[in-house]
């Protein structure tokens, strides 16, 4: 638009006394003057132009009620927007405003503000005086700071500060009562005000991707509500600073662990002449003093070496540890890839030294340049003679030195809580009743049951006691020597007889072995804790016996298989904690063949379908393998897939590949065919590649059904074209309501045809027959339909701005509901193979115009990345 097709539109609806001037799109760099002369307008939409100022007459336009200004280039604004004491909706996302005027702050009836994607440092002062907003959206800007005026804004609700380089938080955020949502994810805050404590208000709490260190890990990954009651202790009671930490000793069997923790704690102590190997786990407690006057409580943990307990290291190698690997080096036995890979893995990256046992002087050189390359959290190697304390003096102020500065070292906590921690260590007993340890927390100042448990919740991730509030039975008790457990379940993993039976036991076996005073009460209480860590299950068929799966027969059996359309794959580890399958085979023993599993493997049988699982380790490196055979056999390797996902997932940084067999014509049927990793057929689709080449047979194969071979069943069946007409009629109805009077899209038709002629690739895509996944996408509809209806002229940069605000509401108001959409349509393989199509092919056929699906597309697609 010209300037002076410009001055014409201004005067011609100057003239008819407009309410409303939509001016998006139209390339204006500058707006004239004239345009303080629309005293009548109400509102007035310039998104994605070019404009990089305003004019002060702008000021002129009394009446303005919303103004749209999204997507120009603008560096700052008049000081005169300071007179539009009407305005109540500003949106200026995705300009270059580096600063605010002052005068921003005599906007008295402002309740929405939208800033995202601005070059912002500062808030100005004054815009604590808008007394009346509501949501304020400061995403993506370059914020450091906060003014503490911004405690003044007693109506706001929803505060987006994601993507700032924030520090600190003022106090003053506290003061915000009316606060529902406040996302402060991606800044760089290390801590957080107590004040936080105060929002009693907030329905979400978003604090991912900072460096938090003042706040324990066990608490911030609680939901917020755990977090907020942290705070509000801290606000109502007096604090203290917690010195203590843990320090993991790990290694071969015989390396000299034991004698390196007792050596800690007392270098007098005395090697004897044949130290018996650690079973399971032993705790020694060491005290050093600081600097401050205050003592350091270390509590040391001493593994035992044996292979056997590798499988429960993952339930206590804890992060925000030290760790030490005590190498023998008379022996050279010591797999350092293995002991550095697993701590690595398990504990967040925690500091680890290596110390050297030279005995008998015997010295080994270890290629550290080459480990400090691989492992960053590799700090410093030592060298000792444990039976000449030769070294230990310089090991002692190393492990001084790291320990003391663990990040979460001196963490502020609620006094209350300190008092009970120390009560609970000064308890000789090896576990209290759960009535018994509220009291202990009423007689030191806890008021609530929520924060009791909350402390009981801490202290059980920390490691200093144990407390499963999941469980109906165990919740009744609080272990206060984690030993008294592990030493019990050890007992009966290295019990002779157990050994001889391949892992089966029964109660009268358990009788036997926890014969001692210390555990006659609590029999089924100790049998429930090795079913929680996964160490053993009851077999279905022969009630009150129990299998160890460590203990199985190492060798497979013999049985029968049909090799017969298979369906074919394959985990593939960079390094594989030892520990995999057997939880695996815990968590699916109610599904095994017979008593078809052994040490490394296992078959199932379950709906007319058979799958059999077989881990093969190489040298860290590993491999689990899973064919299925029968009727219904995907639904089984669905099964076994999210079995194997959830045991992923409690590794962190766990790295492995998901690979996908070939369906050509010379691998399809074939037990060994060539396969694809399955991240680079997505990144194909991704791509718009539609075709990949067999690495055997160099065939051209169709990359969308080597996926769908393996993520869901292909409609082939009349049962299967049923379950999409249930689908197509289960959006029907919602459709139907959206439609036109004059019918102006016969949608049922449409689809339909679609359905038809693509197999299903468009509506339910290969989930139709999932209820979950209908539902998700009617929801999905729904929303767009509401949100089309509520703003019909809506642009495309305007459609973004709406379509944020109204998921952001859900995330916050519905999370029950969110986290359903998240599962079943918003995970990666379910939107990028179905769910995205079923959506925007459904939606676009009532949506008038494509901005506000393709601005949802976008949105979701945002969140479907991030789920792997």
């Amino acid at each position: 638009m010209t300037n002076e097709e410009l001055l014409e539109v201004i005067k011609k609806a100057a003239k008819d006394r407009v309410a409303k001037l939509n001016l998006s799109y139209q390339k204006l760099t500058s707006l004239p003057a004239e345009i303080g002369q629309l005293s009548n307008l109400s509102e007035l939409y310039l998104t994605d132009n070019q404009l990089t100022t305003l004019p002060a007459e702008i000021g002129q336009l009394s009446n303005l009620s919303v103004l749209y200004l999204i997507g120009n280039q603008l560096t700052t604004l008049p000081a005169e927007i300071g007179q539009l004491s009407n305005l109540s909706r500003l949106y200026l996302t995705s300009n270059k405003l580096t600063t605010l005027p002052a005068e921003i702050g005599q906007l008295s009836n402002l309740s929405v503000l939208y800033l995202r994607n601005n070059q912002l440092t500062t808030l100005p002062a004054e815009i604590g005086q808008l007394s009346n907003l509501s949501v304020l959206y400061l995403t993506g800007n370059q914020l450091t700071t906060l003014p503490a005026e911004i405690g003044q804004l007693s109506n706001l609700s929803q505060l987006n500060l994601r993507g700032n380089q924030l520090t600190t938080l003022p106090a003053e955020i506290g003061q915000l009562s009316n606060l529902s949502q406040l996302n402060l994810r991606g800044n760089q805050l290390t801590t957080l005000p107590a004040e936080i404590g105060q929002l009693s208000n907030l329905s979400q709490l978003d604090l991912g991707e900072n460096q938090l260190t003042t706040l324990p890990p066990e608490i911030r990954e609680k939901d917020f509500r755990a977090i907020l009651n942290f705070y509000k202790q801290q606000i109502e009671q007096e604090t203290d600073h917690l010195y203590e930490a843990k320090l993991l000793i790990v290694g071969e069997g015989g390396a000299g662990k034991t004698t390196l923790a007792k050596k800690i704690q007392n270098p007098d102590y005395q090697l004897e002449q044949d130290e018996i190997s650690t079973e399971g786990i032993d705790i020694i407690r060491w005290s050093f003093p600081l600097e401050n006057g205050r003592e350091f409580q270390v509590n040391i943990w001493d593994f035992g070496g044996q292979e056997i307990y590798h499988a429960t290291h993952q339930f206590f190698l804890t992060k925000r540890s030290l760790y030490i690997l005590v190498a023998d080096s008379r022996k050279e036995d010591t797999d350092f890839y293995y002991w550095l890979n697993v701590v690595e893995l398990l504990s967040d990256n925690s500091p680890l030294l290596i110390i050297k046992n030279e005995k008998q002087e015997r010295k080994r050189e270890i290629n550290e340049r080459q480990l400090r390359g691989e492992f960053t959290n590799l700090k410093e190697t030592l060298a000792t003679n444990l039976a000449t304390n030769r070294g230990l003096p310089e090991i002692l102020n190393e492990i001084k030195y790291y320990i003391s500065n663990l990040p979460h070292v001196g963490t502020e906590l609620p006094k209350t809580w300190i008092k009970v921690r120390e009560a609970l260590e000064r308890d000789s007993r090896d576990y209290i009743s759960l009535q018994e340890y509220l009291t202990i927390c009423q007689e030191n100042g806890f008021t609530t049951q929520e924060d009791k448990l909350q402390l009981s919740g801490y202290l059980h991730d920390l490691g200093v006691c144990l407390h499963f509030q999941e469980d109906d039975l165990l919740i009744k008790t609080v272990i206060l020597k984690p030993t008294w457990g592990t030493d019990a379940a050890y007992k009966v993993l290295d019990n002779s007889q157990v050994i001889q039976n391949l892992g089966k036991f029964d109660r009268h076996d358990l009788a036997n072995i926890w014969n001692e005073n210390k555990y006659l009460n609590m029999r089924a209480e100790l049998l429930r804790l090795m079913i929680n860590f996964k160490l053993c299950y009851e077999i279905p068929s022969y009630p009150r016996t129990y299998i160890a799966p460590q203990l199985l027969n190492p060798n497979q059996p013999e049985y029968e298989w049909q090799e017969n359309d298979n369906l074919l794959l394959r985990y593939e580890y960079e390094f594989m904690p030892k520990g995999i399958l057997t939880r695996f085979i815990v968590e699916m023993h109610s599904s095994i063949e017979g008593q078809t599993v052994w040490r490394s493997g296992v078959v199932l049988n379950k709906d007319q379908a058979q799958a059999e699982v077989i881990e093969y380790y190489r040298y860290h490196k590993g491999e689990i393998r899973i064919r299925v055979s029968g009727k219904r056999k995907r639904d089984l390797l669905v099964t076994v897939r999210h079995e194997l996902d959830k045991i992923h997932s409690s590794y962190e940084r766990l790295k492995y590949k998901i690979l996908v067999p070939c369906n050509c014509q010379a691998c399809k049927g074939n037990q060994t065919p060539h396969f694809y990793p399955l991240q680079v057929l997505y990144k194909f689709i991704d791509d718009k590649q539609t075709q990949i080449q067999c690495q055997n047979s160099y065939q051209m194969v169709n990359v969308r059904d080597l996926i769908d071979d393996v993520v869901a069943e292909q409609p082939r069946s009349t049962a299967q074209r049923s379950s999409r007409q249930e689908a197509i009629n289960e959006f029907e109805p919602l459709i139907s309501r959206t439609m036109t009077d004059n019918n102006k899209y016969n949608i049922k038709a449409e689809i339909v045809q679609i359905t038809e002629k693509n197999w299903g690739e468009i509506v339910g895509k290969k989930y139709a027959a999932d209820p979950g996944f209908r539902q998700a996408v009617t929801e999905i509809i729904g929303i767009l339909s509401k949100i089309q209806q509520k703003h019909p002229t809506a642009t495309e940069a305007e459609a973004e701005e709406i379509i944020e605000a109204e998921f952001e509401e859900i995330i916050s108001n519905q999370p029950t509901k969110w986290q359903k959409l998240r599962r079943q349509l918003l995970n990666r393989e379910r939107w990028f193979n179905g769910g995205k199509e079923a959506v925007s092919e459904v939606a676009k056929h009532y949506v008038e115009g494509n901005v506000v699906y393709k601005a949802a597309l976008a949105f979701l697609d945002g969140f479907s990345e991030d789920e792997d």
